[in-house]
């Protein structure tokens, strides 16, 4: 009988090109430590790190595909889920439209803010342009860009990201009015598939999305669902893996901001 050879894969993951701790060349080198044989790297609504990824993991003998993770709504329901796409076409006319409207949406959220930052006063020593030259490449920009920036010049540490969080972003955002919107699930799935890619639900669980929004994602033409996420207890992953089977969907799993993948080194 031959041997079977088990092989493991990252299918979510983030970089320095969303909220993630590493650039994509680190990402795939911590992977390729780690004894991965296949990364994905999904941020958030973007996907200006793919280029970097895929060379990054070419170089080291790694399997890797394009992916993001998108924000949606799921009209029906009300819920906010996360969803994965992999191997879709960036430059498919409506769908590179899109993501450039995302990179807009969250960039101009984060540039009022860091001026409402200066203007309080707790934001000082740096301006936008300096933010924009620190993060050049990245078109997706959020707190964790500004607080990068500042750290290099020496502004802040580490200990006062909470502090940095909640008085200028975090429960601010949504003061800010957006410049777009994120499209309901009933428009992506279709989009994807359009852009010839397949969609998948993150952490379905962790999202408290119950099995009636499954079905109707299902119904609007999901391909799979996320079932190995340390968020996900064991009960949860069986009920998932349970559901994936019930209705013939793929199954993925990732690190996502967790354990040496994620950047959390403790």
């Amino acid at each position: 009988m031959a041997e079977v050879m088990k092989v493991y894969a990252s299918l979510h993951a983030h970089s320095t090109h969303s909220d993630g701790i590493y650039t994509p060349e680190e990402l795939a080198r911590v992977g390729y430590d780690e004894g991965y044989k296949a990364l994905v790297l999904t941020d958030h609504d973007t996907v200006s790190g793919t280029g970097e990824m895929m060379a990054a993991c070419k170089k080291r003998g790694l399997e890797c595909m394009m992916g993001v993770e998108f924000s949606t709504r799921h009209k029906a329901s009300g819920k906010k889920p996360h969803m994965t796409a992999f191997h879709f076409d960036p430059e498919y006319p409506e769908m590179k439209e899109y993501l450039w409207q995302l990179s807009e949406k969250e960039t101009d959220q984060t540039r009022v803010l860091f001026h409402r930052g200066v203007d309080i006063g707790y934001i000082k020593g740096i301006t936008w342009d300096e933010v924009l030259e620190y993060n050049k490449g990245i078109t997706w920009l959020c707190n964790e860009h500004v607080f990068r920036a500042m750290k290099a010049k020496g502004l802040i540490d580490d200990l006062q990201y909470r502090d940095f969080f909640d008085t200028c972003y975090g429960p601010h955002r949504s003061e800010v009015p957006s410049k777009y919107e994120f499209m309901d699930t009933e428009e992506l799935i279709p989009l994807v598939h359009k852009a010839g890619g397949i969609i998948f639900i993150a952490h379905p669980a962790a999202q408290y999305v119950n099995e009636d929004v499954l079905e109707d994602l299902v119904k609007l033409g999901l391909d799979g669902v996320e079932v190995w996420h340390s968020l996900l207890s064991i009960e949860n992953r069986r009920s998932t893996l349970a559901f994936a089977k019930k209705y013939d969907l793929f199954v993925s799993g990732g690190a996502d901001h967790e354990g040496l993948l994620g950047g959390q080194y403790s």
